[in-house]
């Protein structure tokens, strides 16, 4: 049995064993197919197709939904041409976790809703920024390619992917070709379209030589932004970070309501003292994937960009966070 599901942009066919009596087709909502299908009691169905009309017949019951004829639905592609590779699925979706939360909702920048995938002999990258905040995961790794390859893919396709490893499924192959992508799982096959460029380029927004480092607990530092910024504009979401020799102070003041909220919490730093602004929901969502006991905060103006980093990651990764300021309010 083959079931496929399309919305012009991605379309996924996944097939099952079963007996077939007599070989057809038909178009089914698919809203609805779900539906009856989470609420089916364990055991075997049989599935009957007459006239469009797809009569389920199950233990003690039976459910039967109107259907319209296959050849009104959009032929699916199921091979491409391309650089092809094999990527670990553990690998693929700790990238993919990592980076796609941080890609744009701005429909009028599309290459930004998507994620950049870069892949070359020795290198995976994937990179996703809004604008506000860009993400960035860089692993090392030997790849059995001819050529480096690079593209910008819908974050949904990646997300889709990720998915269907995280349910157990192995990823046998990925292709990419012209204007599209190509996952296969063996029984299940992933085929979406490629979001056209240029990707800005990237490595230029990521500053350098941030002279102020800041070690701070990642546990205590999350805890800290999410309490406070229970308080915050909830609009800017506006949390401002107080650093000094040792110390950060994490505070917020919200006129709109009357109220205002301050922490402190041990750092390693020795530095200039320096006042900068964020929106406290993006720092959050950074926080949480960031794994390792300590943050490291790399920092050089309240109106410059701030650089988040693992301490301790792995020698074979490069895991960056970028966020931008926000303008301090008096």
């Amino acid at each position: 049995l083959y079931v496929s599901g399309t919305d012009m942009d991605i379309s996924i066919t996944t097939s099952i064993e079963c007996n077939v009596e007599e070989e057809g087709d038909v178009t089914v909502n698919a809203k609805q197919l779900l539906g009856i299908i989470r609420e089916l009691p364990s055991g075997e169905i049989n599935i009957k197709v007459e006239n469009e009309r797809v009569t389920i017949d199950f233990k003690n019951g039976q459910s039967s939904i109107m259907g319209m004829p296959s050849v009104d639905y959009p032929a699916l592609k199921d091979s491409i041409e391309g650089n092809e590779i094999k990527i670990s699925g553990t690998n693929f979706v700790e990238m993919v976790e990592k980076t796609s939360f941080s890609v744009s909702q701005d429909r009028t920048r599309l290459a930004l809703t998507g994620i950049y995938w870069k892949v070359s002999s020795d290198e995976m990258i994937m990179v996703s920024t809004d604008g506000h905040r860009l993400s960035l995961f860089s692993k090392k790794m030997e790849m059995n390619i001819e050529k480096s390859t690079e593209a910008i893919i819908p974050s949904k396709s990646l997300n889709q992917a990720a998915q269907i490893i995280s349910g157990g499924a192995d990823i046998e192959r990925i292709v990419f070709g012209e204007g599209a992508i190509l996952f296969d799982f063996g029984t299940t096959t992933i085929f979406s379209k490629l979001i056209e460029g240029p990707y800005p380029d990237f490595r230029q927004v990521i500053p350098n030589e941030n002279s102020k480092h800041v070690f701070v607990s990642s546990e205590e530092f999350s805890a800290s932004v999410r309490r406070v910024s229970v308080l915050s504009n909830s609009i800017t979401h506006q949390i401002r970070m107080a650093i000094s020799s040792g110390l950060m102070e994490v505070n917020t003041k919200n006129d709109d309501i009357g109220g205002e909220s301050r922490e402190s919490i041990a750092v390693r730093y020795d530095g200039e003292p320096i006042i900068a602004g964020y929106n406290a929901a993006f720092l959050s969502e950074i926080l949480r994937k960031i794994e390792t006991d300590e943050v490291l905060l790399e920092l050089e103006s309240p109106t410059t960009a701030c650089i988040l980093k693992p301490v301790g990651q792995k020698e074979t990764d490069e895991f960056v966070y970028l966020i931008m300021p926000l303008r301090i309010s008096d």
